[in-house]
């Protein structure tokens, strides 16, 4: 690699970079001039409004068969403009009054016997004058109370301290800077993760498809030069400009946050506790650490825009990446989730969690060393993942040819495929009808909600997707026999998978508990098994309907989608991802995105969907046989499903999981290459 030709090129990608207004815009007006302005100017007025409620004065009407009696007590509160009303509910709710004080019964008499008075304070609380009004009342009001409970138990001669044998009030031992720094530590990270992704965006779409569509791809790639160093100088221009914009953010919020602390001390006195203390030395590591940060971002991005074939087609592909970036942050944002063994290698979420201990100072050196060396392995991996793609012509320079916007079937010319767009949107689609539709049917009824998904929501519609389009069932769907060598393998494979990523959710489960109510509802799914029929109805609903629906989606016609456009694994990889999302639960993402990995792996080197229909048949009826206790005892006592809970599963069955994994694996490649998969014409 030739380092004065990767320094050309990204010069010119910088000079481009510069030029566009966009890109300065996010990498330098927004944090330098927007949020400081915004920030600034909106925490002035709050001020100044927050000024003219203190000076206000309230108008109260009291509504009293004893009036006088009430108003002695509301006479002596500051700010307090007592007025007559006929209509004081009427008056509250019109703005002409901001409280109303009601006392019902007699006042005189029951305080002369000793009774309890009850006092309400009628307040709009949508009013701000109107809530500032009932809280002056109220404190009012507490020293009225006081002096009349003194006054009771002078006369009985009781010491105050009697009535309040506990005097319970609370402090907090945190330091001001231990405070400033946990406060800050849930906003700041976030952001900056935010931006330094906003920073990638444009570059990363602008040196990829926004090449594409001036039509300079082709013209630099003609030239004397590797497509490494093409890589290199437009990775280089994303990397240093996610840098600034994230470093220019930081900065910009950490000294807005600082200024507004210290215009607000004079105001709220004591209330607020600002210390922001942040050595030298924890800004030198948080920095190295955002380096691997910025070059995961910068790599998924750009490995994403170079499969557009323009500008706006690249913000789409784009944009949700961002949203699924957003997974790691809400998640590290979460109460209760701390930096430890496990959340230490989750990228994203793990530099969050370790800039939060740093400004707390609760972060220890192993934690930071194990954060960078994580979070540079996934930097690698992704810069590899987008070198690799450059490397590839059908990507960089592919034309993929869309469905025509027509109605009329004949339009459509037929294909194998649908696009790798359109398989995008179908999951989409999918998504958003289980979302509203299919859970809506299964709050109705579990079951026959379960089933009107799989069989109506899903499968009718892509069926008549591909009818429609006029796209052949046969490569779409990867309806090819499979071999009984492919099968048996296949099998094998899934069987040692499914233990697997049992343990995988046992070792989430660690990280992320399921909660209580979660489980009740997944029981509720089992309901009443006590009977055959009611076992084989439920695994013809949960085993069965999945197998053959949730294939054809995604071991299907997504999956085909993909491969038409990119390589196998990142097709298979694409396709398990996207099968963990579609069930929705966060607690179950991580090993259904494992088990549909598997799947997709046994279609593609099996070339058939029956591997994938196979495999997904065998694990949810393995799980519904062991949630209901019709599996053999044996697969209990093996399993010691007993001691699961605490301890996952027994070492040696983890063993002989992986090596029987490995062996369907090397089982399922014989097969392949003694019976080749058919060969995807997109």
């Amino acid at each position: 690699m030739n380092l004065r030709t990767v320094r050309t090129i990204f010069k010119k990608e910088m000079l481009d970079t510069v030029r566009d207004k966009r890109t300065l815009i996010m990498m330098i007006g927004v944090p330098v001039l927007l949020y400081p302005t915004l920030v600034i100017v909106g925490m002035q007025g709050a001020l100044v409004q927050i000024a003219s409620l203190d000076r206000s004065v309230s108008k109260v009407a009291i509504q009293s068969p004893e009036p006088e009696a009430v108003r002695a007590w509301l006479e002596d509160i500051e700010k307090i403009e007592i007025v007559d009303s006929d209509n004081p509910a009427g008056a509250l709710r019109d703005g002409g009054l901001q409280a109303v004080v009601r006392v019902d019964g007699p006042v005189v008499a029951a305080l002369a016997e000793g009774k309890t008075v009850q006092v309400e304070i009628l307040y709009d609380s949508t009013e701000f004058e109107s809530s500032g009004a009932a809280t002056r009342l109220r404190e009012g009001l507490e020293k009225d109370r006081d002096a009349l409970l003194e006054s009771r138990l002078a006369d009985l001669q009781i010491e105050m301290d009697y009535i309040h044998p506990l005097r319970l009030e609370r402090k907090d031992t945190a330091p001001p800077a231990k405070a400033t720094g946990n406060a800050l530590g849930i906003v700041l990270p976030v952001l900056m993760v935010v931006m330094l992704a906003l920073g990638a965006f444009y570059p990363a779409v602008d040196v990829t498809a926004g090449e594409k569509e001036r039509g300079t791809f082709e013209t630099l790639l003609s030239t004397p030069t590797t497509k490494l160093e093409i890589v290199a100088g437009k990775f280089g221009t994303v990397f240093l400009l996610a840098m600034a914009t994230g470093l220019l953010n930081l900065g910009s919020m950490a000294a807005t946050f600082a200024f507004v602390a210290g215009q607000l001390r004079p105001v709220l006195g004591e209330a607020i506790r600002f210390d922001l203390q942040f050595p030298p030395s924890a800004a030198a590591v948080f920095l190295i650490i955002m380096v691997p940060l910025a070059f995961f971002v910068s790599a998924v991005m750009m490995a994403v825009a170079v499969f557009a074939r323009s500008f706006k087609e690249a913000q789409n592909y784009v944009t949700p990446f961002f949203l699924v970036l957003m997974v790691p942050v809400f998640f590290s944002s979460m109460p209760g989730v701390k930096l430890n063994a496990a959340t230490q290698f989750l990228p994203v979420a793990n530099v969050i969690l370790l800039f939060r201990d740093m400004l707390t100072g609760k972060a220890e050196f192993e934690m930071m060393f194990a954060v960078f060396l994580s979070t540079v392995a996934f930097a690698a991996l992704a810069l590899l993942f987008a070198a690799w793609l450059f490397q590839r012509e059908e990507v960089i320079l592919s034309e993929e040819k869309g469905f025509p916007l027509t109605w009329r079937r004949s339009e459509f010319r037929p294909r194998d495929t649908i696009t790798a767009g359109m398989s995008v949107a179908l999951f989409v689609v999918m998504l958003i009808m289980l979302f509203y539709v299919g859970s809506t049917v299964q709050t109705w009824s579990l079951l026959p909600g379960l089933l009107i998904t799989e069989w109506i929501m899903i499968l009718a519609p892509i069926l008549l997707l591909l009818w429609y389009t006029r796209v052949n069932f046969r490569p779409a769907l990867n309806l090819y026999p499979i071999s009984p060598g492919g099968a048996a393998a296949s099998l094998v494979t899934g069987f040692f998978a499914v233990i697997l990523v049992i343990q995988l959710g046992y070792w989430f489960n660690r990280v992320l508990p399921v909660p209580q109510e979660f489980q009740e509802e997944m029981a509720k799914l089992f309901g009443d098994t006590r009977g055959l029929p009611q076992l084989a109805a439920l695994l013809f609903v949960a085993a069965v309907s999945p197998a053959i629906c949730e294939e054809v989606m995604f071991r299907g016609v997504l999956l085909s989608g993909f491969r038409s456009r990119m390589g196998n694994w990142p097709a298979i990889l694409l396709s398990g991802v996207l099968f963990g999302i579609f069930h929705i639960s966060v607690y179950r993402i991580p090993p259904i995105a494992v088990l549909g990995v598997v799947l997709s792996y046994l279609t593609v080197r099996t070339g058939s969907i029956h591997a994938g229909i196979l495999v997904h048949l065998l694990n949810n009826t393995f799980a519904i046989l062991l949630a209901t206790g019709y599996a053999p005892e044996f697969v209990s006592r093996v399993l010691q499903l007993e001691q699961f809970e605490n301890q996952g599963l027994p070492t040696l069955v983890l063993l002989v999981a992986v090596a029987g994994f490995a062996a369907g694996v090397a089982g399922v490649e014989f097969s392949a290459r003694r019976s080749p998969a058919k060969p995807l014409d997109a």
